[in-house]
């Protein structure tokens, strides 16, 4: 048999894998770092990160289903009918979206210093804050689906494949979103403080607390239905998908999974071509 041909590396090839090679140490640490400083000198530790979840279901249930008297929709086909599990399906994700977007948009600014002295892919401060905030993400669903079992005897570990996938594209989709408002806070200060005001409608404007056949299909606005309107949000798919798996125990719909995809890749490359784009000048303006 003919031997195979040796592969031969050129210096070039050289770099830019030892280059790849620091790019991802220099992520992972970072990462860690931010875990660490998270809770660093908390007695109670990583226990924050169920506690803090667990006391905002407690007040959005006493608000919204007690006292508004919202109902969740019967799972289909569980036929689970919990409004904490309802809720917490939703709640969970989006407190990542929120709290990953919180720090990625001022991770450049505060670490000025850093970036006036040496020179690094500027990428991986924000992608970094992102990911720090995902590992909290899957203690945090881990927990929720053992108190899932254990409370309401509601197994729904067979689908975790689908809830992983579902949690790798939230990744990349805020990863995308992440680098578009990094960047834009370095050159606008105020994109840090709309985002604050930002976020909070956006919640309401997603069915987290609510089920979605409480928008009304009758309605038009301009000729558009106010249903069609509302599911350009993209985070509505996200809630619903993941309120498929982990409440009604099936498989998001085709038009689900197509509505995250396509806002997932189209997100991640608009986010990534306005960072290059406004990242040379960025040790000058921090």
């Amino acid at each position: 048999m003919p031997a195979s041909p040796r592969v031969r590396w050129t210096p070039r090839d050289m770099l830019d894998r030892l280059a790849g090679r620091l790019q991802i140490d220099l992520l992972v640490n970072l990462t860690l770092r931010d875990l660490r400083s998270k809770y660093k000198r908390s007695a109670l530790g990583w226990t924050w990160s169920v506690l803090n979840p667990l006391v905002a279901v407690v007040v959005y249930s006493a608000v919204f289903s007690v006292f508004l008297r919202i109902q969740p929709t019967t799972g289909d086909p569980s036929g689970l009918r919990s409004y904490a599990v309802f809720l917490l399906v939703t709640l969970l994700p989006w407190q990542f979206h929120v709290t990953s977007l919180t720090e990625a948009t001022r991770s450049i600014t505060a670490n000025g210093p850093l970036i006036t002295k040496i020179w690094f892919p500027r990428w991986v401060l924000p992608t970094s804050a992102v990911l720090a905030r995902f590992l909290t993400l899957l203690v945090e669903m881990a927990v929720l689906l053992v108190l899932i079992a254990v409370l309401e005897g509601h197994f729904a570990f067979a689908w975790i494949p689908v809830v992983l996938m579902l949690m790798a594209l939230q990744l990349l989709f805020t990863v995308g979103l992440a680098l578009m408002v990094s960047a834009a806070n370095v050159y606008f200060r105020d994109v840090q403080h709309f985002l604050g005001v930002a976020l909070a409608p956006w919640m309401f404007l997603t069915p987290i607390l609510y089920p979605l056949n409480m928008v009304p299909e009758d309605r038009e606005f301009l000729g558009i239905g106010y249903r069609t309107l509302y599911q350009l949000n993209p985070m509505v798919s996200w809630a619903k998908a993941y309120r498929n798996a982990l409440y009604d125990l099936r498989f998001p719909s085709a038009e689900r999974w197509l509505a995250i995809v396509v806002a997932t890749v189209v997100v991640l490359a608009v986010g990534f071509r306005i960072f290059r784009r406004l990242e040379p000048r960025m040790a000058e303006e921090v």
